[in-house]
């Protein structure tokens, strides 16, 4: 498989994983409720009965399967990361430090641009103050007021900014993608991935 299909693989083990640790949270998988109906406490002619309460859902595996599961699972996504680790050794550019390095320059793009849209501007609003008038009574007076937004950067360095690390991030991306078709992983996958998890369980018990 390349590195492509190793990390699609690897959401399928995740998933796989999640279902089974569900499994064992539900208390009427991992428990069996037996109710004993003890009839002959008050009629002596009727016969005592032990009754196992129905589960709510009816599956082809148990507890012990669904743990098993998980163990073999563990394994599998343990050896993956192991080859995928030794995959990308070989690659040409460190993987994992383009990626980070691409988030940060991507979360600052999206702060240059939020700079970018913002635009100098001019208002008038009104404000008031009191006066006393030729009768010594003190009153309220309003006048226009000018208020003005400057910008305090330069507008063309940041759309400079943008340019160059958004021309960055696709070119990384880019031999990224290249990357993941063409790096060959040594790894022989031991489930299907178009395999449901009860598919999957039921074929690895």
């Amino acid at each position: 498989m390349n590195l492509k299909e190793s990390y699609r693989y690897a959401n399928y083990l995740e998933g796989l994983t999640t279902i089974a640790y569900a499994y064992l949270k539900k208390d009427d998988f991992v428990t069996t409720t037996t109710q004993k109906h003890m009839r002959s406490k008050t009629n002596s002619e009727a016969q005592d009965e032990n009754i196992t309460v129905q589960k709510s859902f009816d599956v082809d595996f148990t507890p012990n399967n669904v743990i098993d599961f998980i163990v073999k699972l563990i394994a599998e996504k343990e050896s993956l990361a192991n080859a995928i680790a030794l995959a990308k050794c070989n690659a040409e550019i460190n993987i994992d430090n383009a990626v980070s390095m691409n988030k940060r320059k991507q979360a600052f793009i999206h702060t240059l641009k939020n700079l970018a849209n913002i635009k100098a501007s001019e208002r008038q609003i009104q404000g008031s103050d009191y006066k006393f008038n030729t009768d010594g009574n003190q009153t309220k007076y309003f006048y226009p007021i000018i208020e003005t937004v400057a910008i305090n950067y330069d507008r063309d360095d940041v759309k400079g900014l943008i340019k160059k690390y958004s021309k960055e991030c696709d070119e990384v991306s880019a031999k990224l993608d290249a990357i993941e078709i063409n790096t060959i992983v040594d790894f022989n996958p031991t489930f299907d991935i178009n395999e449901t998890f009860e598919d999957a369980i039921v074929a690895a018990k």
